[in-house]
């Protein structure tokens, strides 16, 4: 019934506007027939127009110029256009389409937004099945998609976690965790409704594909493999982290990483290692790195020396930002202890030095 009242009036956008507007010109028209029509019968009209008041001989010119006048207004008269009938026609159109408009809207663009909806509706229920059909053919054309691209995806995980797994235990050898063993597990969730079918069986898909992956590791001989995040030590995890995204590094979209107290247990030519696989992961990613070591602090762009100190009954924490001669004197502190010597400013300063070649 709602779309049967609006088609009936058939509103087109704007229309009220455009019908007041012509409204107001047939109303002037109106007004300037009544005017120019009561001109001329005060000219011509009757026994007492102007114009047969004008006998006298000292009037006749000015019979002239009324003449002249009444042909004016007449030629006006005649190019006035104005149908009474249009404009009864225009206001009735205008009172319908303003109780239309309050009615479904508040304005006749909300009207045909309205209809239009209607439309969509009416059309669903009039070719129910026939859209049934439809979005079950996109359906079956989706999952058709899904399944082939999760399982590409799957192969090709699986192609290369043996390589990386070989390539983190590798670095992890150079950050001192030498009887590394690294393996991805890759599970499947098997249901009958899923959506991915292959081999027989059917399984699920999430948000990252089909495969559930987990890491697993073990950093000693004749451990078992573990996740990766039952690894117990921070330091370790740090290490194993830092493999990982040294490894991805180009790949990763993160832009910030923290490595906590990564230095715990090495030394030497480890330490070194460290700092230098720090150094490179920075080119890709802002590195926040707490560390003691001097050979990781060395490879800074920015210093920053955390102090606490009591003071009364509490404990304040400052921060400071290093600049050059300060942090080559914390990283002397760091390789020599609390005395800095020259010996030890001086390897700190090949420390430095070092840094900036990678």
């Amino acid at each position: 019934m709602q779309l049967k009242e609006i088609n009936s009036l058939n509103p087109q956008p704007n229309e009220i506007e455009t019908l007041l507007t012509e409204e107001k010109i047939l109303e002037n028209s109106e007004a300037l027939l009544r005017d120019t029509t009561k001109l001329d019968e005060i000219l011509y009209g009757d026994d007492n127009s102007i114009h047969n008041q004008l006998f006298a001989s000292h009037l006749l010119d000015c019979r002239s110029v009324i003449d002249d006048v009444n042909q004016h207004v007449q030629s006006y008269q005649s190019k006035i256009e104005f149908n009474p009938i249009h404009l009864e026609e225009l206001r009735e159109r205008s009172v319908a389409l303003n109780q239309l408009r309050k009615k479904y809207g508040g304005s006749l663009e909300q009207v045909l937004a309205y209809k239009e909806k209607i439309e969509k509706e009416v059309s669903l229920v009039e070719n129910f099945d026939e859209e049934i059909a439809k979005l079950k053919n996109e359906i079956a054309n989706i999952r058709l998609r899904l399944n082939e691209r999760a399982l590409q995806l799957s192969f090709k995980r699986q192609e290369v976690a043996s390589q990386l797994s070989h390539l983190i235990e590798l670095k992890l050898k150079e950050l001192g965790i030498a009887n590394s063993t690294f393996h991805v597990d890759f599970k499947k969730s098997e249901n009958i409704n899923g959506d991915v079918s292959f081999e027989g069986k059917t399984y699920e898909v999430n948000a990252s594909g089909l495969d559930t992956i987990e890491f697993l590791i073990s950093t000693n001989i004749g451990e078992s493999l573990k996740p990766l995040i039952k690894v117990a030590s921070g330091g370790e995890i740090s290490r194993i982290m830092l493999a990982i995204k040294s490894i991805l590094a180009k790949s990763s979209q993160l832009p910030v990483l923290v490595f906590d107290e990564i230095d715990t247990g090495i030394s030497g030519k480890i330490a070194q290692a460290v700092g230098f696989s720090l150094k490179k992961l920075s080119n890709y990613h802002q590195l926040i790195v707490i560390t003691h070591l001097p050979q990781v602090a060395a490879m800074k762009e920015t210093h920053f020396r955390v102090e606490k100190s009591i003071q009364g009954e509490r404990t304040y924490t400052t921060v400071k930002q290093l600049s050059d001669a300060e942090h080559e004197a914390e990283v002397a502190t760091l390789l020599a202890g609390a005395t800095i010597t020259e010996a030890s400013l001086r390897s700190a300063k090949e420390l430095i030095h070092a840094s900036r070649n990678i």
